[in-house]
């Protein structure tokens, strides 16, 4: 189980704006709407004889076309692409290519109902799903080997939400998905939504005044907070002999944040994210014979921040840049002493709202990012490169001191 700042957040977000009242929501007929995320990864591993890549890209998008008023078709469209390419070998002649494909489509229709800021919905779909796997090995000691395998599915979804209309063209949507038999609905998700063709009878948000969160000598705090565990059992064995062994993983996250705003709307601030994880293999063979190994892993860094926002309004974007250094140290008695030390930058833009008075609620809509760890014990290495576009972000809550 997890804890996250960034839920209680957007929770705390929600119930704000619900008892607020800026614009109407925007279901006329003709407008268009608009969600959805990118995102690639990509990681490299280096170790004596090994070199590993990681891919993963992910497309989702959400479009679709109010037909009449509170009337909207659309679609949900998916792609999701996952590579694995591993290398070993004194020549690293040895392959093993693993690649993972799948795309999905569900056209939609959603009756919207409701007035003022705040809308909700109900609809339907059909989910469509595509899938293709593929692992490739070669080596000098064999054949080449292939094998592949597809798979596809058709299932109806029910489909529930509520719309929040922050200006004219953008919106919050709460939304969840269930299959039609049994009724089980998963998948609460929270994010933006861009409103296309909309009617210019409809008044935006505009004032010339700086909030009171924007002025000049503020101090502000932040972070984010997880706490997780996870325990996996497997029993075998006979009637004379039975084995057990458990994994359990217990891991904790915590990253506070201050900054200061020096003027014209910038911050400036310093993040230290702490992170420790502990891992524990149990193997009994008998309840005298039993073997335990754990593995903790503990790090720390600094990350100075610098974060400018482009509006004095309630509602508008924000640009972003950080740059960071970590120090890690493994420890156990199923591992060797080991240290590590990494380094990472990241630019970022997103959405700012501001609640109240001491309140602001941010959500990244895009970032690039890099990360470089070295191990100081084997030398291995390991580096990652982000990009994201999102319209689904996970929302952050920082207070102001005024």
């Amino acid at each position: 189980m997890k804890y996250s700042v960034q839920l209680f957040a957007s929770l705390f977000f929600l119930i704000q704006v619900f008892n607020s009242h800026l614009v109407l929501a925007q279901t006329e007929k003709g407008v268009g709407w608009w969600s959805g995320r990118v995102g690639w990864q990509q990681r490299n591993n280096e170790s004596f004889q090994n070199t590993a890549e990681q891919s993963t890209l992910t497309i989702l998008l959400t479009q679709g076309t109010f037909l009449r008023d509170n009337l909207l078709a659309g679609a949900d469209l998916g792609l999701t692409r996952n590579r694995d390419l591993n290398r070993q070998g004194f020549n690293f002649d040895a392959l093993t290519d693993s690649r993972q494909t799948s795309f999905g489509a569900t056209p939609f229709l959603r009756r919207f109902w409701g007035e003022g800021t705040l809308r909700g919905y109900v609809g339907g779909g059909l989910a469509v799903s595509y899938g293709r796997d593929r692992l490739f090995t070669a080596n000098t000691q064999q054949r080449v080997s292939e094998q592949e395998s597809t798979q596809w599915r058709l299932s109806p979804e029910f489909q529930a939400g509520m719309l929040y209309a922050i200006t004219s063209r953008w919106g919050l949507e709460l939304s969840t998905r269930s299959g039609l038999a049994p009724v089980a609905f998963t998948n609460l998700n929270l994010g933006l939504v861009v409103l296309t063709d909309v009617p210019d009878k409809r008044n935006v948000i505009s004032s010339k005044r700086v909030q009171n969160q924007l002025l000049s000598g503020n101090w502000v705090v932040g972070g984010t907070f997880e706490a997780g565990s996870n325990r996996q059992q497997l029993t075998s064995g006979s009637d004379q002999l039975t084995t057990v062994q458990r994994q359990i993983t217990q891991q904790f996250a915590f990253s506070p944040s201050v900054g200061y705003m020096s003027g014209k709307r910038w911050v400036v601030g310093v993040a230290v994210p702490f992170r420790q994880q502990e891992l524990t293999n149990e193997f009994n063979r008998s309840p005298t014979n039993t073997q335990t190994g754990s593995v903790l892993t503990r790090s720390i860094g600094v990350e100075p921040f610098a974060k400018k926002y482009l509006s004095k309004r309630q509602f508008g974007p924000y640009v972003a840049g950080r740059v960071g250094w970590r120090s890690e140290q493994i420890s156990g008695a199923a591992t060797a002493e080991s240290s590590a030390e990494g380094y990472n930058w990241r630019l970022s833009g997103g959405l700012a709202y501001l609640l109240g008075t001491r309140f602001i609620v941010e959500g990244e809509i895009g970032g690039i990012g890099r990360e470089w760890n070295v191990n100081q014990s084997s030398e291995d290495s390991r580096n990652t490169t982000d990009l994201s576009l999102s319209l689904r972000p996970a929302f952050s809550l920082t207070y102001v001191f005024l």
